[in-house]
């Protein structure tokens, strides 16, 4: 793979685009730890003992909440070794992450793949989706004054996944990192 030491990437994106199954596919294949800012935030509901629905409305009255899930991000990345998602981690690790990517697709796709994941009606996923990502972007901006824009501007590979099937995505993002790599190594 490479010799380079404490390689960081960073994949961010809306619900649905891919971003968590792509980092774990990174992850694996470049042998480097793979840490999910979903998988955080059900690490924190799990030590508090509250529901995510819970927690996801704690979120809303407190900054407490996004700023433990983005810190402990960032201290993930300090540690090297890793491939962080979600939504914001590309802008939280701009200057750590050696390679940042944004994956976008259009928002019916996106929904359509949520749904489908979660064995759920597409008005559900689409109710439920988009009124979580109007939550999180708000505070987003709220507490840190980002936004979605800042996120894709801080990022090296701005990809749609549109069209194309989670093998090819995967193929296109290996490809890009070991060049990344390469580079890094000279």
């Amino acid at each position: 793979m490479t010799n380079s030491d404490n390689i960081v990437i960073a994949v961010s994106g809306l619900h649905g685009v891919g971003k968590t199954t792509q980092a774990k596919k990174l992850a694996e294949y470049f042998g480097l730890r793979h840490i999910s800012g979903g998988m955080i935030f059900r690490q924190i509901a799990e030590s508090k003992s509250l529901s995510l629905l819970f927690l996801s409305e704690a979120a809303e009255k407190s900054e407490e909440i996004d700023h433990l899930i983005d810190s402990s991000m960032v201290e993930e990345g300090k540690k090297g070794n890793v491939v962080v998602d979600s939504m914001l981690c590309a802008w939280f690790l701009r200057d750590i992450a050696h390679i940042k990517i944004f994956l976008t697709i259009p928002e019916k796709v996106r929904i359509e793949r949520i749904a489908k994941r979660d064995g759920r009606p597409f008005q559900d996923a689409y109710n439920e989706t988009l009124g979580r990502e109007s939550s999180e972007i708000s505070r987003f901006k709220r507490y840190y004054g980002v936004t979605l824009d800042d996120v894709r501007n801080s990022c090296d590979l701005v990809l749609s996944t549109q069209g194309l099937i989670e093998d090819e995505v995967f193929s296109i993002l290996k490809y890009y990192t070991q060049i990344r790599i390469s580079k890094l190594e000279h």
